[in-house]
């Protein structure tokens, strides 16, 4: 498949090989014998992989991922390049052991490095973060930054174990050191536990609301709590909401930035939050055609075009054809210009990540 636009997709998503990865541990832990055992924790017991492949109607749905696989899907729905996102490994943010959780954090890295990045120059990678330890993510950070090849952004699980929000000064470090490295830092949508869901019986219920309710917290305690006045040049997408909910927060936001117990507020942040939002490089967030497409408009009317990144999520939920069939439909759209268009579809993403035609370019980085 061809388009007449670079297509980019911004959040492609791995299946992790538990028996391979074993043997990326560094350390204490290295050459350790561990096969077939789970490495990350479970997300929220629903079973995903096996409840796709039980009502999956597309028999050509791999059960699997690796280079080869993935340099298939781009040719097959005509991707110039795709970010790869964890599976299990959005599961990170419940690991309650902190040697452990950094141990696997690098491991992984290490593993989708030799994995992916190496194998294919379209296949971009977001690299784990060992989220209790600040000073091994800034480690870690600056080691997909400046070391390892093709790594896009960090990623940040919306759901973690730990009580503290990503606003917190605790996580700080990890902002500043993104910052300092040009490298964005990636919200994903993945655990539905321990935020109201647990009584739902049906996953398609769970699922619909479990992506973008922990990024309106993870978004309300960033930007309320001054990351952004802190980090002017830190880029943050978030991932797998969607993008029609942008407007409902700019609002949301804007409107107790404006209320009477607000004093201390106003005092720490400097703009409305829908400045932030909608005016700086700071915020960017995702859109899946065939969800979004209908209320893209609004959005676009909210923040412009300049930080919209399209989104496959394969090969997860969403079914082949309807991935392969909304990108030509967007394209033959005439509601949307040509440039729009371009932006959402690659350009946006090519700026977000530091994509180039030679793969990731790191002259903007600080020294």
């Amino acid at each position: 498949m061809k388009h007449r636009f670079p297509i980019i997709d911004g959040d492609g998503h791995i299946f992790e090989n538990n028996d391979s990865m074993i043997g990326f541990y560094e350390g204490p832990r290295a050459n350790k014998k561990t096969k077939s055992a789970p490495i990350f924790p479970s997300i929220d017991g629903w079973p995903r992989r096996a409840n796709n492949q039980f009502n999956d109607d597309n028999p050509n749905r791999p059960d699997h991922t690796d280079a080869a696989v993935w340099g298939a899907a781009l040719d097959k729905f005509g991707f110039t390049a795709s970010v790869l996102f964890p599976s299990a490994g959005l599961g990170i943010g419940l690991m309650r052991d902190r040697d452990f959780c950094t141990a696997t954090a690098i491991a992984y890295n290490n593993w989708m490095e030799a994995t992916y990045s190496s194998r294919d120059p379209r296949l971009f990678c977001a690299g784990l973060v060992p989220l209790m330890d600040p000073a091994a993510a800034v480690a870690e950070v600056k080691r997909c930054a400046t070391q390892r090849k093709g790594f896009a952004c960090m990623l940040l699980p919306t759901v973690t174990s730990s009580t503290l929000a990503y606003g917190e000064e605790f996580y700080w470090p990890i902002f500043e050191e993104a910052e300092r490295q040009n490298m964005p830092i990636a919200l994903h949508g993945g655990s539905s536990a321990g935020f109201g869901l647990d009584h739902f019986t049906a996953f398609y219920m769970v699922h619909a609301l479990s992506q973008p309710v922990p990024i309106f917290k993870q978004l309300t305690s960033i930007l309320l709590s001054g990351v952004f006045d802190a980090f002017p040049r830190l880029r943050v997408v978030f991932l797998e909401a969607g993008c029609s909910w942008v407007p409902f927060m700019m609002d949301r936001l804007d409107g107790e930035y404006g209320k009477i117990y607000s004093k201390a507020l106003r005092s720490k942040v400097k703009r409305h939050p829908s400045e932030y939002i909608r005016d700086t490089g700071n915020f960017w967030v995702s859109l899946e055609l065939e969800e979004q497409e209908r209320s893209l408009k609004y959005t676009l009317d909210a923040i412009g075009p300049d930080r919209i990144i399209y989104a496959s999520d394969y090969p997860h939920e969403t079914p082949d054809n309807s991935i392969a069939g909304s990108i030509p439909e967007f394209i033959d759209n005439p509601a949307y210009s040509d440039e729009v268009k371009a932006k959402i579809l690659g350009q946006n993403a090519m700026k977000l990540y530091n994509i180039t035609d030679h793969g990731i370019d790191r002259s903007a980085a600080s020294a």
